[in-house]
Formats: structure tokens, C-alpha cells, sequence
């Protein structure tokens, strides 16, 4: 049916000449093979002596190998290499590590031309993974070190998870402003690809807070550049409020009398017996110098 539909007069094929492509095209498929040593014969075992392998089929004599399989790690029942050696360190499944950047490379894109960023725009960490300054999976964040600060002389605006304390003065040394801005899996997400979600959801969803308390003290560090005390966020305003009435409420609440207190005073109100609210363990001969006094 192909190779009609290819002869036919409507494609502007004469019939002779297509019959003598196709037969010689199906005389290329039959000489078709392997490039040579991309294929490897079969090691046919058990077939006589006369092979060079047969009886135990190149095994050797008896013993687990040749009657079994043998995990490639074992050695034959001495202590493995793996149980000599003491665990040092672990590994931290809540670990959550940034995508590394230099001032060094944002430098050298900007000398080959390769920066290119609008009068006033921020380099914020979709910009980067669009020019190519950060490659790979961006699963969490990214950081920016000073590798290169002596170097660097870039007066722009730069947005990202965190920043060493040398990289964030270089910046600002520069004439730039630096930035550090929360972002959670779901929010660097929509960050990075907006498009997939316009497209997916038709919305952006919103930015989430930081909720640990690690990540609101750092994002709320003047000396980290953090976007909770730069913008001052209503989130940091709350925190604020909420301390100040905490501190207020436990002022009053050490003040508060308890039942027993309130109870003596009563009873030294009604009676006429004065009743000491200052109660104390006193030992047997404070007693009776107390009660000579009296």
C-alpha cells in the first residue's frame, strides 16, 4: 500500500521508475547487519570435551560457586570490609541544599555579554535559571558566594534564598542590593514556571511564609538581607505584636496572687488574730525566741 500510494501519477512518479527504487531498496534491507563487534556469540557450556567447556561447564570443582549464584560483596565468610569500620556522620533526610552561585560567574556572563538584564531588573533566580548562570534541578533555593568579590563591579539588584555575609557586601560595595526571599517547594515551583501553572491551573498560587522559627529569624536579619524586615512584612509585624503581649500577659500574671495568699489576708481581715502571710519552715528554737519576744 506504501509503495502504491508513492507510485501513484498524483505525486508525480512514473510507475517504471518507482518499481526500480523500491526493488532496490528492498535489495539494501536484505544485505543489511550488525556493525561489526557490536554483537557477541553465546558461551555454549555442558557441549562435550571437545568444547573446552563441558563437564562442569568452566566452573571448576564442587563448592558454592559452581553449584550457585555468589552476591558480588560477599568474601567467603570473614567479616566484611563494610561491618570493620566504625558509622561516621549521617545523613540528614531533612537537609534542604541550595543550588550554589559565585560572583565570579554572574561576572564573567556579564564580560561575555551573555547577562542580559533590563535597566532597573532584579536578578532573581528565575533570571538566572533562564540565562543559564544555575543548571540542573532547582529544588530548593539558591545561594550566592563571594568566590570573586574582588573582581566583581556590578551595581544590580540580586534576589535569591541566601547569601554569604562577603558576598552580600561585595554587592552592595558595588552599588547593587541584595535580597534574600522565602520560598517553599510549591512556591519556587511557581517561581521558576509560571507558564505550567497558567497553563495547567489558569492562577499562580500564593507565596507561602516561612514557618519554622530558623527560617523567620533569618529572614527577619537586617544583617542577612532579609525580605520579612526590608519590606516589613505583616507577618514580622505580628510576630512583634504577638511578643508584646506575651511579655505584657506573663508581667501580670506573676502578679496574680494565689488562693492561699488571698485566703490568709481574709482571715487576718475578719479576725482579730493577726495572721502572718510570710510563711517560712522556722526550726524549734527560732519558735521559742519568737515566742519570748512576744
Amino acid at each position: 500500500m506504501l509503495f502504491k500510494s508513492l507510485c501513484s501519477p498524483y505525486n508525480g512518479f512514473n510507475s517504471g521508475s518507482c518499481l526500480l527504487r523500491n526493488v532496490r531498496a528492498l535489495s539494501i534491507l536484505g544485505a543489511l547487519k550488525p556493525s561489526e563487534g557490536s554483537t557477541k556469540g553465546f558461551k555454549r557450556l555442558g557441549r562435550g570435551p571437545s568444547s573446552g567447556k563441558g563437564k562442569t561447564s568452566a566452573r571448576g570443582q564442587k563448592g558454592q560457586k559452581a553449584r550457585g549464584k555468589v552476591k558480588s560483596w560477599f568474601e567467603g565468610g570473614q567479616t566484611p570490609i563494610y561491618k570493620l569500620f566504625p558509622k561516621i556522620g549521617f545523613t540528614n533526610v531533612n537537609a534542604r541544599p541550595l543550588k550554589e552561585l559565585s560572583l565570579q560567574k554572574i561576572q564573567w556572563f556579564h564580560d561575555a555579554g551573555r547577562l542580559f538584564l533590563e535597566p532597573g531588573e532584579v536578578l532573581d533566580m528565575k533570571k538566572m535559571k533562564d540565562l543559564g548562570l544555575v543548571t540542573g534541578p532547582i529544588r530548593h533555593g539558591i545561594k550566592i558566594l563571594a568566590n570573586g568579590k574582588s573582581l566583581y563591579n556590578l551595581p544590580i539588584k540580586i534576589e535569591a534564598s541566601k547569601a554569604t555575609i562577603d558576598a552580600i557586601s561585595a554587592i552592595e560595595k558595588a552599588g547593587g542590593e541584595f535580597t534574600a526571599r522565602y520560598y517553599n517547594r510549591l512556591g519556587l515551583r511557581a517561581h521558576l514556571s509560571p507558564e505550567w501553572f497558567l497553563e495547567r491551573r489558569g492562577r499562580l498560587p500564593l507565596q507561602a511564609r516561612p514557618t519554622r522559627r530558623k527560617d523567620i529569624e533569618y529572614y527577619s536579619n537586617e544583617s542577612k538581607r532579609g525580605y520579612l524586615i526590608k519590606e516589613n512584612d505583616q507577618l514580622l509585624q505580628g510576630i512583634q505584636e504577638a511578643r508584646a503581649k506575651g511579655s505584657a500577659h506573663i508581667h501580670r500574671k506573676s502578679a496574680r496572687k494565689n488562693a492561699l495568699l488571698s485566703q490568709l489576708e481574709n482571715m487576718s481581715s475578719e479576725s482579730d488574730i493577726p495572721v502572718s502571710i510570710n510563711s517560712k519552715i522556722i526550726s524549734w528554737d527560732q519558735l521559742q525566741e519568737q515566742q519570748k519576744r512576744n
